[in-house]
């Protein structure tokens, strides 16, 4: 079978104020099984995970599914789809609490999740399918 996807990476800002092994755990609560890098940039860290594990993204699938936000993942999904990268940006609090939200106005800024595919449309058709009345379509 195909692969759907290469990699998947989450980066995000952290703050002085900020616990780093919160973040992290933000972000596993999104994508497990990351290799964390960390960054020196002025006045906070870049954290940066990575992952080409198989199950990168089952926990993203799940909780589409489970907050019924199939259609808005998909519009996010489709937006932020350039060539070989889909790119969307999500709530770092929320992430914290086990929740996808993509609304990133956030003071302590966003989680930036990249993920890199030779087949985006496939990708998104697995991971966010168009729905009727909140039931996948396709």
């Amino acid at each position: 079978m195909e692969e759907l996807f290469e990699e998947v990476e989450l980066e995000a800002y952290v703050y002085p104020t900020e616990d780093i092994e919160k973040v992290k755990r933000a972000m596993l609560n999104l994508v497990p099984d990351l290799e964390f890098e960390t960054f020196e940039r002025d006045e906070h860290i870049i954290l940066t995970g990575r992952t080409r594990s198989k199950k990168a993204l089952s926990r993203l699938y799940e909780l589409f599914r489970g907050q019924a936000i199939l259609d808005t993942a998909r519009s996010f999904l489709e937006e932020g789809y350039f060539g070989e990268e889909i790119i969307v940006k999500v709530n770092k609090q929320a992430a914290y609490a086990g929740v996808v939200n993509f609304n990133e106005e956030s003071p302590l800024g966003p989680i930036t999740i990249i993920i890199r595919t030779k087949n985006p449309k496939k990708l998104m058709k697995w991971l966010a399918p168009r729905t009727k009345d909140g039931v996948p379509i396709e």
